[in-house]
């Protein structure tokens, strides 16, 4: 390429621009000197079309709520629904993973998109192509909350309600959700039921109706599963988030005889311990994320390494082979503010 000039602009995994398009490489040393680290430049045809398809729908979503009331939000979540299982379709892992890692103002509406993930995956695993499950599934998780979204996303910055009417908020929100959607003119009672039930136990101990064994439909013991293990794998202010491996060990401890472990086992053997997402401290003490499941077993399917033992980027992210001692999974981290900025979508090749 020397004497010729870059076709791309070119920029770190941080995403700051390193080299503009056009720019000529005059030398041996400059190209050596681009060479010494990872670059990228942006995606182009069905990459660029992913990465960007992602962050609108994580952008657009918290907006559909401003049709609450009326007949557009029922259209608004089907399309929004349409979207979650095309871009899911093409890559899942990746999806996923994002969901759980990009910058979003709005943490409750993070939660719903990455519950209708999780719910999505599993209802695919046990239905038909074309099962009016997989729809009802999707859409009753992305407006579980809906009459409560404010106040799920207070209680993500605390542990605490703060009075009883907080409290009675949260145990009837399942049925003040059905109501509203009701009023925006949705007759679908498939998903009305699913998000009047999503909070009932196969035991009983559920709310708001207290519902027990067959009772309960499929969507909402889905999504009930998704809700609960999609929480756990979040981080709060007043708590970090849990591995996955401590989010199982609830879900087939505590919670047994609550959740439906026959719906948790299936989760279990789909993204396994380390699902895509999940950061990783290394025994060499990098830091790596997992960007491929690897179904139930304890070793991630693929785990790419970008910052070295204190905290700086690495010259070029690597594959590692965590089954290797240098490179065994020490701790499951979250991500830190002193950490510099990356462009997560490097790491599915976005």
């Amino acid at each position: 390429m020397l004497g010729q000039s870059l076709p791309w602009d070119l920029y770190t995994v941080s995403g700051v621009l390193i080299a503009r398009a056009g720019m000529m490489l005059a030398d041996a040393e400059h190209l050596a000197k681009l060479m010494d680290r990872p670059l990228f430049r942006e995606a182009t045809g069905a990459d660029a079309d992913m990465s960007a398809r992602l962050r609108r729908l994580v952008r657009n979503f918290p907006l559909a709520f401003n049709a609450v009331g009326t007949e557009r939000l029922e259209p608004t979540i089907r399309i929004l629904g349409h979207e979650i299982k095309s871009l899911a379709r093409l890559d899942h892992d990746a999806c996923l993973g994002l969901m759980r890692l990009l910058p979003m103002a709005d943490p409750a509406a993070r939660h719903c998109l990455l519950t209708a993930l999780i719910a999505l995956d599993m209802a695919e695993q046990m239905s038909a192509p074309d099962d009016p499950l997989i729809d009802v599934t999707v859409h009753a998780a992305l407006t579980m909350n809906i009459a409560a979204m404010r106040l799920h996303g207070e209680l993500t910055e605390r542990q605490n309600f703060s009075n009883q009417t907080q409290r009675d908020s949260i145990a009837h929100h399942p049925q003040d959700s059905l109501n509203l959607l009701k009023t925006s003119g949705l007759r679908d009672q498939d998903w009305l039921t699913a998000v009047g039930q999503h909070h009932e136990n196969l035991d009983g101990s559920g709310y708001p109706n207290g519902l027990c064994g067959d009772a309960i439909g499929s969507a909402a013991r889905i999504i009930r599963i998704a809700d609960f293990y999609g929480a756990k794998i979040r981080g709060r202010r007043y708590r970090p988030a849990l591995s996955a491996r401590s989010a199982f060990k609830q879900i087939f401890g505590d919670e047994r005889g609550r959740l439906d472990s026959h719906f948790a086992l299936l989760l279990l053997r789909r993204l396994g311990l380390h699902p895509p997402g999940t950061l990783l401290r290394l025994a060499d003490r990098e830091v790596a994320v997992v960007t491929r499941k690897q179904g139930s077993g304890e070793t991630p399917g693929k785990v790419i390494a970008f910052l070295g033992p204190h905290g700086h980027l690495l010259k070029a992210s690597v594959e590692r082979n965590t089954k290797l001692v240098d490179y065994a999974i020490f701790d499951v981290v979250e991500a830190d503010a002193s950490w510099p900025e990356i462009r997560w979508e490097c790491f599915w090749g976005y």
